[in-house]
């Protein structure tokens, strides 16, 4: 793990060897017999060696050395404006109850085999989430997308900027095109869920005019600029709370023996089953800029080393509720029921429950979603946000699309949604680590030479090679605190990443 050092790399304690201060006796030093003090004019660099005794076992970055920002440079800088940690917790839970916990007790065929699943998905769920947060630790990134352009465009120089460019583009427009597919969807399957209750209450005769009413619904509370807004946050912790009314009632329909299942379930593809719907309820998103969110608030030095501990903590708790808020409709599949009407009044409920709480599930996800790039000349003219009437109007078009389209994109949003949860931070992690040169933790990446300081040939006993055991030392540390991450990218993540997406492939192509 040696970092090679550059010929003209020197250490400050070269600079501090070969100077003036360094005899006791020279005539520039305070403790010379002379009377004169001489001020040195010296610009090396001085290399802080990090305390390693006090740092947490689990966090492979956490012996790197820290540089000092302007706090409101790096808070500008953020996808997500600095949060408390309620609502970071609120948005670590949120999308683990939308339309994966909805559509679980309806596809549940085996107890044993759903009670598995649930337990595994929340684990690797879990685990992918701390993938993201030490990945974004070790890189210093703010985002997925940074994430993934280190991994991707590490290997093209910074002189073509335009390819560079053209990357980091690519990955706004797919990270935006899932977050809009996830977005449709649940407005699709909302109104499929209270169509049948409105066609026979009211004059509404086409999915043209339910739909149209619920996106004019939904954009009230979509135009805010980030997730801190009160309305998006009021909206998330409502959906919450919708859900977990529909759960209440859901249960209860199941103990008195009545139940219907719910018509979203029509239009889904061939990927969508029981082991796929608890999958992708525990599937992650906003993991790396809510992680950043809760580091950029203003901190003490007391409270600034527990950040990392902080989110880890919100994470996991998060999985644990929403691992005990949808493992209750999982047992309820055991209770013996009979088919109920969809007039009455306890489906009824059910109904507006699950598509209220999955209609309000959609203004986070638009709020989250990347700009478009909209010309000044047309920003400054227009009083409107027309990037985001523009994403309101693609997920309202693209929830009327035919039934057939309608089964294509919810496929593709599941299988999105999953490779980014599970299989992309596994392979981020294996080309980061295994195919990437570490990155330095002691040794400066420059150190300035100026005329009046001469800087001695180093030694093979100099001060660099001091600086090159103590950074070898270090990265073994770092390496052997990063083995049980290795581990379970190794054992866990990559084959059932890799088993899923054969699977997936198979499904497609219909071989089974």
């Amino acid at each position: 793990m040696a970092l090679a050092i550059s010929s003209g790399r020197q250490s400050s304690l070269d600079s501090l060897a070969g100077s003036p201060i360094s005899s006791p006796t020279s005539p520039a030093s305070p403790y010379s017999p002379t009377d004169s003090i001489s001020v040195l004019d010296s610009s090396s660099a001085l290399v802080l060696l990090p305390n390693q005794d006090d740092e947490d076992s689990f966090e492979f970055s956490s012996d790197e050395d820290h540089d000092e920002h302007d706090p409101q440079l790096e808070i500008a800088k953020l996808a997500i404006p600095p949060l408390p940690s309620a609502t970071v917790f609120l948005y670590l839970l949120a999308p683990y109850l939308r339309l994966g916990a909805i559509l679980v007790p309806n596809g549940i065929t085996s107890l044993k085999l759903g009670l598995v699943n649930i337990f595994v998905a929340a684990a690797l769920s879990v685990f992918s989430r701390n993938l993201w947060f030490l990945l974004a630790r070790y890189l210093r990134k703010n985002t997925t997308e940074d994430i993934f352009f280190e991994v991707i465009a590490k290997g093209i120089s910074r002189a073509k900027r335009r390819r560079r460019e053209k990357i980091r583009r690519l990955l706004l427009c797919v990270t935006g095109s899932l977050r809009i597919l996830m977005a449709s969807m649940y407005l699709r399957a909302s109104v499929d869920s209270i169509y049948p209750l409105l066609f026979e209450a009211l004059p509404v005769h086409t999915r043209l005019i339910s739909t149209l009413a619920l996106g004019l619904l939904i954009s009230v509370v979509s135009f805010p600029k980030s997730l801190a807004a009160k309305q998006v946050i009021c909206t998330t912790w409502l959906s919450i709370i919708l859900y977990t009314a529909w759960l209440a009632t859901t249960l209860y329909n199941h103990m008195t023996g009545i139940v219907m299942p719910s018509p979203i379930l029509v239009q889904h593809g061939v990927l969508w089953n029981d082991t796929t719907s608890i999958a992708f309820s525990f599937a992650t998103s906003l993991t790396v800029p809510l992680s950043a969110s809760l580091a950029g608030r203003p901190s003490t030095p007391s409270n600034k080393t527990s950040k990392g501990t902080n989110f880890q903590m919100l994470s996991v708790l998060s999985a644990v509720i929403a691992t005990l808020l949808i493992l209750p409709s999982i047992l309820a599949v055991s209770l013996p029921n009979v088919p109920g009407a969809l007039s009455d009044t306890r489906n009824i409920i059910v109904h507006v429950l699950g598509a209220s709480s999955l209609l309000l599930s959609i203004p986070p996800v638009l709020v989250s979603t990347s700009p478009l790039p909209i010309p000044l000349s047309v920003r400054r003219v227009c009083k409107l946000d027309l990037s985001k009437a523009t994403l309101i109007f693609v997920v309202v078009l693209l929830s009327l699309g035919p039934p057939s389209m309608a089964t294509f994109l919810d496929d593709l949003t599941i299988l999105l949604a999953l490779c980014g949860s599970y299989f992309l931070p596994a392979w981020a992690h294996i080309t980061i680590h295994y195919f990437r040169r570490p990155i330095s933790i002691v040794i400066p990446h420059t150190v300035p030479n100026t005329p009046q300081t001469i800087h001695p040939p180093s030694s093979p006993h100099g001060p660099d090679a001091l600086l090159q055991r103590k950074e070898r030392l270090l990265q073994r540390r770092r390496l052997g605190r990063r083995v049980l991450w290795d581990v379970g990218v190794w054992l866990l993540l990559m084959p059932i990443s890799v088993f899923g997406m054969v699977w997936a492939g198979g499904r497609l192509v219909g071989q089974w």
